[in-house]
């Protein structure tokens, strides 16, 4: 334990700094003490060399007694903390391992059902977080090593990695509620993340399809891709749940579908629509999937369902991405989502009650009353559904037309370009249309 200096074979210096060498708790600990090696180097450090020499082993002396000072110091003070927390709870500080993260959070209590889908992406968000720490601080062993420094140095990472500001705060919030409920029980003096402030969202929502834009989805799909767009449009569930619909939750009879949705897990009631019906009658009952073949391809995350979905937009055409100016990447308006989007706006704008629509989307952002005790027949349901939603989805998968009025707002937008002929030559077809 001393001062020490860096050497090559041939008894030259490998570096001009100083390095200091010492124990505390049982640990070796060798640091560069910032202080250069000055005038003649004898050949050992028991001999003495020059007065600039000298001048420089004194100030790198006293450096490293500054750092055991503070080593010991620390380590007394934690002690002492340790002391003092077992005379006030009755048992010592459990030191628990950072390589635990994953585990311990997978054990602490939670209000709701976690679904299989939430907890895999926040245990990956843990190890991720757990393996960034060991590869840049390797000497840290338990959560209570983790510093505010460190917890910094990771979401500057995230920057680096291009996060979008709400899966940026999505990983913060886990960090930080995770070293909150693990607290002293797990020797945390200070919550790491204590103070990081959040980004400020700019929040992309995914925009409806037009009638025209089902219409070529409907004509550029084909196979297993048409079966999951018509599932999609039908019953605004997520892509994940479409392309995983089990036969147990589609009852034929009674023309509903009652599906527990993989994200929040809540109960979702859909009533079959025609165009959906008849897909699924068409399909083989070989596997528990009602349609394995994308069930097989959402399951495989590279050139899976979603790159087929993507395929499919830009056969028909359809813009899907917009440039952010605060995203490394374009934010996606139009993708499968929108299908659900779709299906509750024009479920809204047609009247349909939003009691309805919940049951349908399985949203849980509601009051208690409402979600507990609203339960209209399903005849009464699946009617005010009929009577309000489009052909499209009601009346099998034949194409839409649009009526007299959506054809009068379209010509009212597009008057101001069109030259006098056209304009009445379109203004006469409108009226014949109306006539017959």
């Amino acid at each position: 334990m001393g001062l020490e200096i860096a050497r090559k074979k041939d008894g030259s210096l490998r570096s001009k700094w100083w390095y200091g060498r010492f124990t505390v708790n049982g640990k070796d600990t060798t640091t560069n003490l910032g202080v250069e090696i000055k005038g003649r180097v004898p050949a050992t450090l028991r001999q003495t060399g020059d007065a600039a020499f000298e001048h420089s082993r004194i100030t790198a002396q006293v450096k490293l007694d500054g750092l055991i000072f503070e080593a010991r110091s620390k380590k007394n003070a934690e002690k002492h903390l340790e002391e003092l927390y077992e005379l006030k709870a009755g048992s010592a500080i459990e030191q628990v391992p950072l390589a635990d993260i994953e585990q311990c959070w997978q054990n602490l209590p939670s209000r709701k059902r976690r679904t299989e889908l939430w907890e895999k992406n926040q245990c990956a968000t843990l190890r991720k977080f757990r393996e960034f720490i060991e590869e840049h601080h390797s000497h840290v062993s338990y959560l209570a090593q983790v510093t505010p420094r460190m917890a910094q140095e990771w979401l500057r990472h995230l920057d680096e990695l291009g996060y979008a500001a709400a899966t940026y705060n999505d990983k913060l919030h886990l960090l930080k509620s995770f070293f909150d409920r693990m607290g002293h029980d797990a020797g945390i003096v200070r919550n790491p993340f204590a103070g990081c402030p959040t980004k400020v969202k700019t929040t992309v929502h995914h925009q409806p399809f037009t009638l025209d834009e089902l219409n070529r989805i409907l004509q550029h799909a084909d196979g297993v891709m048409r079966s999951i767009f018509i599932v999609g449009m039908c019953t605004a569930m997520r892509q994940g749940d479409c392309c995983q619909l089990k036969w147990e939750d589609v009852d034929l009879l009674g023309a509903f579908i009652t599906v527990k949705t993989s994200k929040t897990g809540e109960t979702a009631e859909i009533p079959l629509f025609p165009a959906l019906r008849d897909e699924i009658e068409r399909q083989p009952r070989n596997s528990k999937y009602v349609f394995p073949e994308a069930a097989k391809l959402y399951q495989n995350k590279n050139f899976g369902m979603s790159w087929r979905v993507k395929q499919v937009l830009k056969a028909a055409k359809i813009k899907t991405d917009l440039e952010c100016e605060d995203r490394i990447q374009n934010a996606t308006v139009k993708g499968f989502h929108s299908l659900r989007t779709t299906w509750i706006t024009m479920a809204l704008s047609a009247g349909v009650p939003m009691e309805l629509v919940r049951r349908v989307t399985g949203h849980s952002t509601v009051e208690v009353v409402l979600k507990h005790y609203f339960r209209p027949g399903r005849e009464a349901f699946r009617n005010a559904l009929e009577t309000a939603m489009p052909a499209l989805l009601t009346q099998g998968s034949a194409p839409v037309t649009e009526g007299p009025l959506q054809e009068l707002a379209r010509l009212a937008q597009e008057a101001p370009d069109m030259n006098k002929a056209e304009l009445l030559k379109r203004l006469q077809s409108l009226v014949d249309q109306i006539a017959a």
